[in-house]
């Protein structure tokens, strides 16, 4: 799963988001991802999109 964000989103709200996010990915299993992705700049766990290609031409 793919949540793509707004440089503007980076706020507690999004944090949170991202936790239930990766805590889903754990749970549903090895086939399963989640990331979170913004433009320019990102919360600690999250991608950029640069980072985000390379990470799913490595899958």
């Amino acid at each position: 799963m793919v949540e793509v964000k707004g440089d503007d989103r980076i706020n507690d709200d999004s944090r949170i988001k991202l936790k239930l996010g990766s805590k889903w990915a754990d749970k549903a299993g090895d086939k399963y991802f989640y990331f979170m992705v913004f433009e320019n700049s990102k919360i600690e766990g999250s991608l950029l999109v640069g980072e985000f290609i390379d990470t799913i031409k490595e899958l």
